[in-house]
């Protein structure tokens, strides 16, 4: 029995078609129909969880049990002349902003930065920030929160709000103990009379 001889070129094309089909069967057997946890998730415009917080509006268009907990997903209206929160910060999760319309300010520790449309800011744990919409337009914006979970504080906040009577101090000391925030409240004053903003 004699060795088959390959030429240089041969060679290549061989290997080249081994390397192929190994990468196509994992490939086929990746190709499955979605299951419960693997769902595609579809939000159309204008659905999602609505929410008032002081002058603006949230709409909750993804929370953490449908990602597994990585990343919670809201389209902030702001309008002007409002601040969006209390200077605050959060130790265990990330804020994105993406702004789809107008403008916004926002403050991360002692640096201030005007977003236009188009424009993306990370907001990093654990450094004190807050925004504002001083422009002469309504602002709107898509927050993403990462991982999830800041929804349920929106929910809360929300919920106060809506009672009618401004907050006590007890009130916003409840949400630290429920919710990952801690607020500044001795720069509120400044901010406000600084930027000619209000909650």
């Amino acid at each position: 029995m004699t060795t088959p001889s390959y030429n240089r070129r041969d060679l290549i094309q061989l290997l080249g078609t081994a390397a192929l089909g190994s990468m196509a069967s994992p490939a086929i057997s990746l190709a499955q129909s979605p299951t419960e946890e693997n769902k595609p998730i579809y939000v159309p415009n204008g659905t999602g969880e609505r929410l008032k917080i002081g002058g603006g509006t949230m709409v909750l268009k993804l929370q953490k049990a449908q990602t597994h907990g990585h990343v919670a997903v809201a389209e902030a209206t702001l309008a002007p002349g409002f601040l969006g929160a209390p200077p605050h910060l959060h130790k265990t999760f990330d804020e994105i902003c993406f702004v789809l319309e107008g403008t916004l300010q926002v403050l991360v520790g002692d640096e201030v930065f005007e977003l236009k449309a188009g424009d993306l800011h990370l907001r990093p744990r654990g450094v004190m920030h807050t925004f504002w919409n001083s422009g002469q337009q309504p602002s709107k914006c898509l927050e993403f929160s990462i991982p999830g979970g800041h929804e349920e504080y929106l929910k809360d906040i929300s919920l106060l709000l809506s009672k009618g009577v401004p907050p006590k101090p007890q009130d916003f000391a409840e949400l630290e103990k429920r919710h990952d925030i801690v607020y500044f409240p001795d720069k509120l004053p400044e901010l406000m009379q600084k930027y000619h903003v209000h909650l």
